[in-house]
């Protein structure tokens, strides 16, 4: 038998524990072949999205670096991970007179065939899901047709060359253990004793003062200290992750030990027995997934919340569906009826239309300039819900933007209006902006008529604003609208520097989810190989212990456990190993979610947990899928020894 031939036959009888690696190995190579097709397409910033287009091109590049640079890592660990498994079958092919040269040169053609499998598959897969993708990145640019699918010899040669580069690296740096180890060493790898785990209070006292630490800070309401703790939280909760992983499982365990009324039962003495070793000897693979499950679920949420607040911004930056303003004693009146014959042309209805000739004013103890509005305009836009009364001639509301900012109790301050100077009870309003945000300024103070009418004549020619716009709850989504806007968008330039300026909610809209859209699309496909990788670990510490566990599994068959007793311990010890780190991954991320909150001045915890809500769902279905496949193997080493065992 060939050395390629042998190198073949291995890696099919442990096709078991290569399913996994190859899978995930596989869809990194399908994320990457997408992204750099996407990256290196001949068209896109030029041709298809402009400004958009060149920032999905540059996310796209960066997002395939990552990809590269993590699943280099992957690799590294996976391969690792099968070879420690190996030791023994390693130490016996070299008993049997096969030389260190030619054990090398079939661990080489073993991982050649794998790459091969996985670069195949990968690049199939990528193939197959191309136009897809291209159609879906040209949904979410809005672009009037599908961008052409380009899959060039640049984007072939550059998956093969990094991914290549890839699988030779990490093929050389595996044979290190190997070449290190004498024969013997070999054979005893996996069979060093396991000494009893035993409890250290200064490494639980450690890693729970790191973790909560890390969490007290997370929970500052200081904004800078969110900013200047992102790397030191993140370090002490890693570090406090590996610490309470294994100390506290050690505790949690012997504790129930201890208690001979729980323990000694059938379920509990087998597992609680079973799952001190397990956890002593995982805890670092289920601390690296447990920070992964963190890093997934707070990256998306962070992806999503941004997506959420910025797009909900971007509305009620910009209430009302069109807008024109024009500073300064230019007629604003002919602008405007053009603005209604293209509107009236394309069919676009459903709005009202406003005029206002105003000016600004400032407020002296905010440090403000404020836009000047009618009280009847006021209440016409807020609706009787939302409107605020003026019940003394010395009142008036100071609009701000949003709730993050701003006075919160009404407060007396200063008004200057040209020369004079008047002192108002302000009342403040944080139901949002009452008028686009491209005038200027941030507030807007609202009077009773008459005095707006009074201050307005104070305000000189050359400084009064004229401002026209039309809004309504829908009438900037229709088709109709869009055509109209384009019209208009190509009638006001912003290369007008004279005026009017135009702005619309559409526009505002359109843009913020162009371009946050683009962060959620690479985030969520970035977040999966992350995800697939993840759940690798612990398949790799199921399977790469499987001669082990079907040896403990084996004995307790011969001790008289029925199939059903054995399938439910493995099945109970697996959903340990598999949720253990998901339940702490997602406390690290609530934390995490908590501290962007701050940073946004909103609370986004929901959005955090409805991404690890729909992550939880991928996550059963790859246990359930692992458990299976797991189960299978250990039945059948059971079923191979049955008769032994009579």
């Amino acid at each position: 038998m060939s050395l390629w031939q042998l190198a073949a036959k291995s890696v099919w009888q442990s096709r078991g524990r290569y399913l996994s690696y190859l899978g995930s190995a596989a869809f990194a190579v399908m994320i990457y072949f997408l992204y750099t097709a996407m990256a290196l397409h001949p068209g896109l910033a030029s041709a298809y999205g402009g400004g958009p287009g060149i920032a999905l091109a540059k996310g796209m590049t960066a997002a395939a670096v990552v990809i590269a640079i993590f699943t280099f890592l992957f690799l590294l660990y996976a391969n690792a991970a099968f070879l420690q498994s190996r030791m023994k079958e390693l130490g016996l092919l070299s008993l049997m007179g096969v030389s260190r040269k030619q054990m090398v040169q079939m661990l080489l053609c073993e991982n050649l065939i794998v790459a091969v499998v996985a670069l195949a598959l990968g690049l199939g897969l990528g193939v197959l899901f191309l136009k897809l993708f291209f159609m879906a990145v040209s949904v979410l640019l809005h672009l009037p047709e599908q961008i052409p699918v380009y899959a060039g010899l640049p984007v072939w040669g550059r998956t093969l060359a990094v991914f290549g580069t890839l699988f030779f690296v990490v093929a050389g740096a595996s044979l290190r253990p190997i070449l290190r180890r004498s024969t013997i060493e070999l054979i005893r790898a996996a069979r060093q004793p396991k000494a009893a785990p035993t409890f250290s209070r200064w490494k639980a006292a450690l890693g729970l003062l790191l973790m909560v630490g890390g969490y007290l800070w997370a929970c500052s309401p200081n904004q800078v200290h969110i900013v200047l703790g992102v790397i030191p939280v993140t370090t002490m909760v890693s570090v406090g992750t590996y610490f309470v992983m294994r100390e506290s499982s050690i505790a949690i365990l012997q504790w129930l030990h201890r208690r001979k009324g729980y323990f000694y039962r059938p379920g509990p003495f087998l597992n609680i027995s079973q799952l001190i070793f397990k956890m002593q000897d995982n805890y670092r693979v289920l601390s690296d997934v447990t920070i992964l499950v963190a890093v997934i679920l707070a990256a998306i949420g962070t992806v999503v919340s941004v997506f959420v607040v910025f797009t909900a911004d971007a509305l009620s930056s910009t209430p009302h569906a069109v807008q024109l303003r024009q500073y300064g004693e230019a007629d604003l009146r002919p602008a405007a009826a053009q603005v209604e014959s293209v509107l009236e042309r394309h069919g676009a209805a459903g709005l009202t239309p406003y005029f206002l000739e105003t000016g600004n004013v400032g407020v002296e103890g905010a440090k403000l300039t404020a836009t000047l509005m009618p009280y009847s305009m006021y209440s016409a836009l807020r609706g009787p819900a939302k409107v605020l009364p003026l019940t003394r001639p010395d009142e008036a509301i100071l609009v701000y933007p949003s709730t993050s900012w701003g006075a919160v109790e009404p407060s007396t301050d200063r008004v200057v209006v040209g020369d004079e100077e008047f002192d108002l009870r302000l009342l403040p309003d944080h139901g949002g902006r009452v008028l686009n945000s491209d005038i200027g300024t941030l507030v807007t103070l609202v009077v009773p008529d008459e005095r707006f009418a009074a201050w307005v004549e104070q305000i000189p020619p050359a400084e009064r604003l004229s401002t026209a716009f039309w809004t309504g709850p829908d009438g900037w989504k229709g088709e109709a609208f869009g055509a109209a806007l384009t019209d208009l968008q190509s009638l006001f330039s912003e290369a007008n520097e004279t005026g009017p300026f135009l702005s619309s909610t559409r526009e505002s809209y359109d843009y913020a989810v162009t371009s946050l859209g683009i962060a959620l699309f690479i985030g969520i496909f970035v977040s999966l190989v992350f995800f697939a990788a993840c759940c690798s670990l612990i398949y790799f510490r199921l399977f790469t212990e499987i001669e082990d566990d079907r040896k403990y599994y084996r004995r307790l068959q011969q001790l008289g456990a029925t199939d059903g007793e054995l399938r439910r311990l493995a099945r109970q010890q697996a959903m340990v190993v598999f949720f253990v780190p998901f339940l702490l991954g997602l406390v690290h991320s609530t934390f995490a979610m908590k501290a962007l909150g701050t940073l946004l001045q909103q609370t986004v915890l929901q959005y955090g947990w409805i991404v690890a809500a729909a992550y939880l769902v991928l996550y059963i279905l790859y246990f359930l899928g692992s458990y299976g496949a797991y189960w299978r193997s250990i039945r059948a080493g059971l079923q191979r020894t049955a008769p032994e065992a009579v």
